[in-house]
């Protein structure tokens, strides 16, 4: 209880970490149409303040970034190591080893009933849960930087669009106000703080696809994962629904109509894998350190003999 109330709350602090620094972008974004709409730059000491602001955030977002990627990678290390116990199901455990020096009887009676607990499924729909919950907080995160992308980008176009007429407000109506290199000097800077700002929205965007693309396809292992036990302890799983994990309900229809395969499985994973290892290196070397500890984790390979899933 004390895991699940310690995972529920970090996905809360995040949450609204994420939503303060929502709200920062406000301002930038605001004073970014402000600009393109009237085509005056904004004073030297507003610009400098949005670029000081951008600097300081930087580090407050990676961070925010790197505690997710956490999150994620911890559920990766999880899965792997519930497929190991699944992979070494039929091993007796030390209890068991023991019990079959006094019985081989009573040892295979509680090894059938290991089998046939309902705990590992249990603990497969938890680790669901956790992975449907991430990806509603990157998915929301993703949907708002999208959204935001969009206009400061459109912002940005006008702006380049109309730099002449900028210039001539500068200048003067009789070219004298400023001199070439004096605008150059309030120009270009001030495109380059609005420039900075879009491509930190945009990076933000990419993070949050490599995030999410983790998440599928660490999903889909899932739910083969779960097929399988379900099939191997004769356990019904009526019980995982698409609508109880709104934020994965596409993975979760496929595996509750069948429809998920096991093919290209591997391809995606060692691409998002990859793609999340080139983002996130402390975090994914982390995931591999737990995975190796675990012997072998689980991959495709050690389940081909099973038709447990079927394609339509």
């Amino acid at each position: 209880m004390a895991v699940l109330k310690n995972f529920d709350g970090e996905i809360e602090r995040i949450g609204g970490v994420l939503a303060a620094m929502r709200d920062a972008l406000g301002p930038a974004c605001i004073l970014l149409a402000e600009t393109a709409r009237g085509l005056i730059l904004p004073d030297e000491e507003s610009l400098a303040a949005e670029a000081a602001r951008l600097a300081a955030e930087m580090p407050e977002r990676q961070a925010i970034e790197a505690v997710i990627a956490r999150l994620v990678a911890d559920l990766a290390a999880e899965i792997d190591v519930s497929a190991r116990d699944f992979d070494n199901r039929d091993l007796p455990t030390r209890l068991e080893t023991l019990i079959g020096y006094i019985s081989g009887a009573a040892k295979h009676r509680r090894q059938q009933a290991r089998w046939r607990s309902p705990a590992p499924l249990n603990r497969l729909a938890e680790l669901l849960r956790r992975a449907d919950l991430l990806a509603g907080l990157v998915r929301s995160e993703r949907d708002f930087l999208i959204g935001r992308r969009r206009e400061s980008e459109g912002d940005l176009v006008t702006l380049i669009d109309h730099r002449p007429e900028i210039i001539e407000k500068l200048r003067g109506e009789d070219g004298t106000a400023m001199t070439g290199l004096d605008v150059v000097g309030r120009t270009e800077p001030a495109i380059k703080v609005f420039q900075d700002f879009v491509a930190g929205l945009n990076a933000r965007v990419g993070t949050c696809n490599t995030l999410l693309h983790k998440l599928v396809t660490d999903t889909e292992n899932l739910l083969v994962l779960y097929r399988m036990v379900a099939d191997a302890s004769r356990q019904g799983d009526a019980g995982l629904k698409p609508e109880l994990f709104p934020h994965l309900a596409p993975e979760v229809e496929r595996y509750s109509t069948d429809m998920l395969t096991l093919h290209g499985l591997d391809h995606r994973r060692s691409r998002a894998d990859q793609a999340f290892a080139e983002r996130f290196p402390a975090e994914a070397s982390g995931e591999a350190a737990e995975a190796e500890s675990a012997t072998s984790g689980f991959r495709l390979p050690t389940i081909f003999g099973f038709k447990l899933i079927r394609s339509r």
